[in-house]
C-alpha cells in the first residue's frame, strides 16, 4: 500500500450475513476520529429483564392478562430494512400466548413490509429463528390485495389494512426505534401503517399528508428526529388505533443490535418513551470540516442513503465521502418511492436527473456488491467512484491526500445520528 504504519478501525458489517467485523486501515500520519455512539457498548438485556418489560407495560394490561379470552392472534414484525433481532423477544410472547391457552394453529406471524418487496423463508429464519418458522405459519404482507376498508383518518387517509390482520382479535407488534427520515423515529403505530396497510393508504400518508414525493414539499413537522407533532406519525397512529393494535414491543439497540432497553404496551405511549431513549443512546460524536468522512451503513445497509446525513454533516465543502453499503442482497425494493425502470417508478417517484452531492467534492462507494441502480442515486457520475476493496479505497484517497488528512469514521451512520445536527 505504500504506508509504513497503519491505524486500524473496526466497524460492524454484514448484518444478516454472519456479522463479520470489517477492518479499515489508515495511514499513521492521518488524524483519524472514530465517532462514538453514546450507547454503542451498553449491555444487552437479559431474559428476565425482557420478561419484566412485557409484564410491566405502559398504558395497557400485561400481555399475560391481555391474552386471556382471545382466540386468533397475529404477531407483526418488521422487515429486513430494520436491524431488529425479533427472536430475542418473540419466545417470551409465544410462551405467554401458550400459557393463556391459545393453540399454535390460531397464531400467525406477518412480516410488516409496507410498500417494500416480499421476503422468503431464509429471511424469516433470520428474524424469527428456525424453530418458529417450523412451528408457526409466517406470511408476507401484500399492499395490493386482501385488504379491509376501515374508513378514513381525520386527515383524509383511506385506511385499508391487511385482512388477515383484521381477522384476529389480538394484534401484537414487534419492532425497534431508530431515527427516521419521514416520521422522526420509527416504532409504534408504524407497524400497522405503513407496515400492513394498503398501497393507497401508504401513498396518501406519505404524499398528501407528509408531502413526500415528486413535485411535493415535505410538511414542516416531518424529518429526522421530529417525532412529536409529526403529522405523518399522528396520521399513522390514528390508522393503527382504527385497526385495533393491542400491544406493541419496541427495542432500543446497541451497536451489536442487542436490545439495551425495551418498551411495551400502548403503541403511542411506549413509542414516545422509546424515542426519548433512542435520542439519548444513538447520539453520535460529530466532528466538523473533515477532509475524509467514512460512513458505514450497517443496521440499514439496504437503505444506505440514510448514512449520508452524517456524511454531509461532517465533511468539508471540498472533502471526500466514503460510503460502505455492504448488503449482499442489495437495496430494498420500494413500491412507493422506488425506480422500477428507465422511465417508470413507484407512485411517488418522479424522473429527475442525477444531482450533485449536497456537500463534499467526491463520493467513493466501497462494497464488493456493486449495484448500478444504487450508484445512480448518489451525486453526478463524475463525482462517484465504486470500488470493491479497501486497498482500492486507500489508493484513491492517497492520490487526493498525499500528506496529512483529518478523517472521521462513523461505525454505523444508519443507527447513530449526528449529535450536532
Amino acid at each position: 500500500m505504500g504506508f509504513l504504519a497503519l491505524k486500524r478501525v473496526v466497524v460492524p458489517n454484514l448484518e444478516w450475513y454472519g456479522d463479520q467485523p470489517l477492518e479499515l486501515l489508515f495511514p499513521e500520519r492521518w488524524e483519524v476520529t472514530r465517532c462514538r455512539m453514546e450507547g454503542e457498548g451498553k449491555r444487552g438485556l437479559r431474559d428476565e429483564e425482557i420478561r419484566a418489560a412485557l409484564e410491566n407495560p405502559v398504558g395497557t394490561k400485561p400481555l399475560s392478562r391481555l391474552a386471556e379470552g382471545h382466540e386468533e392472534v397475529v404477531i407483526l414484525f418488521d422487515d429486513m430494512t430494520r436491524p431488529t433481532k425479533t427472536y430475542r423477544v418473540l419466545p417470551f410472547i409465544l410462551e405467554t400466548l401458550e400459557k393463556a391457552g391459545i393453540p399454535d394453529e390460531n397464531v400467525r406471524l406477518i412480516m410488516a413490509t409496507g410498500s417494500h418487496g416480499p421476503h422468503g423463508r431464509l429471511d424469516f429464519v433470520k428474524k424469527l429463528g428456525e424453530e418458529v418458522v417450523e412451528r408457526y405459519p409466517v406470511y408476507n404482507h401484500n399492499p395490493y390485495d386482501n385488504l379491509e376498508d376501515l374508513g378514513e383518518t381525520s386527515r383524509g387517509t383511506p385506511v385499508k389494512v391487511n385482512a388477515e390482520v383484521m381477522g384476529c382479535d389480538l394484534k401484537i407488534g414487534i419492532g425497534s426505534i431508530l431515527f427516521h427520515r419521514l416520521m422522526g423515529f420509527s416504532g409504534g403505530g408504524k407497524i400497522i401503517m405503513p407496515g400492513v396497510a394498503g398501497i393507497e393508504t401508504i401513498q396518501h400518508n406519505h404524499g398528501d399528508v407528509g408531502g413526500f414525493g415528486a413535485g411535493r414539499r415535505p410538511h414542516p413537522s416531518t424529518g429526522y428526529l421530529r417525532n412529536e407533532g409529526n403529522v405523518m406519525r399522528l396520521d399513522a397512529e390514528e390508522a393503527a388505533r382504527m385497526a385495533g393494535l393491542d400491544f406493541k414491543v419496541d427495542m432500543v439497540i446497541n451497536l451489536r443490535r442487542e436490545p439495551i432497553a425495551l418498551f411495551a404496551g400502548d403503541f403511542v405511549e411506549e413509542q414516545r418513551l422509546g424515542a426519548q431513549r433512542a435520542y439519548r443512546e444513538h447520539a453520535t460524536e460529530t466532528p466538523r470540516e473533515m477532509d475524509i468522512v467514512v460512513v458505514n451503513a450497517y443496521a440499514r445497509a439496504n437503505e444506505p442513503h440514510i448514512a449520508m446525513w452524517a456524511a454531509y454533516t461532517s465533511v468539508k465543502e471540498d472533502g471526500t465521502i466514503v460510503l460502505i453499503p455492504n448488503a449482499p442482497d442489495g437495496e430494498i425494493n420500494h413500491w412507493i418511492f422506488g425506480r422500477h425502470g428507465k422511465w417508470h417508478g413507484g407512485r411517488l417517484w418522479g424522473p429527475r436527473p442525477r444531482r450533485p452531492l449536497q456537500r463534499g467534492r467526491r463520493l467513493i462507494i466501497y462494497s464488493p456488491y456493486r449495484e448500478r441502480t444504487l450508484e445512480m442515486k448518489f451525486g453526478l457520475p463524475e463525482q462517484v467512484t465504486w470500488v470493491k476493496t479497501w486497498v482500492e479505497v486507500l489508493e484513491e484517497l492517497r492520490n487526493n491526500y498525499p500528506g496529512r488528512a483529518r478523517v472521521a469514521v462513523y461505525p454505523d451512520a444508519t443507527l447513530g445520528y449526528p449529535r450536532t445536527a
